[in-house]
């Protein structure tokens, strides 16, 4: 594992970047719904990707190295 201070996480829906974040440890749990740019943004059904990337340096001017992670996800309706 890289002695990354932090780490860039990139969440896509139908290839667009839906979320970021910079968690300081090497894990995330990913929450159903939060709140970007005044907006609410939900977990629905879809595909999704996500991306990350080691940072070193500081959040103000980060350096980020090769990318350490990319996989899909698949969120399905709940039948009831």
């Amino acid at each position: 594992m890289s002695k990354a201070r932090f780490y860039n996480v990139q969440v896509y829906r139908g290839g667009r970047k839906i979320l970021s974040l910079w968690p300081f440890k090497p894990r995330l749990k990913l929450q159903w719904r939060w709140k970007r740019e005044g907006r609410v943004f939900r977990l629905r059904p879809a595909v999704y990707t996500w991306v990350v990337w080691p940072a070193f340096g500081t959040r103000a001017k980060p350096r980020y190295g090769s990318m350490l992670g990319r996989s899909t996800f698949r969120i399905v309706a709940r039948r009831g």
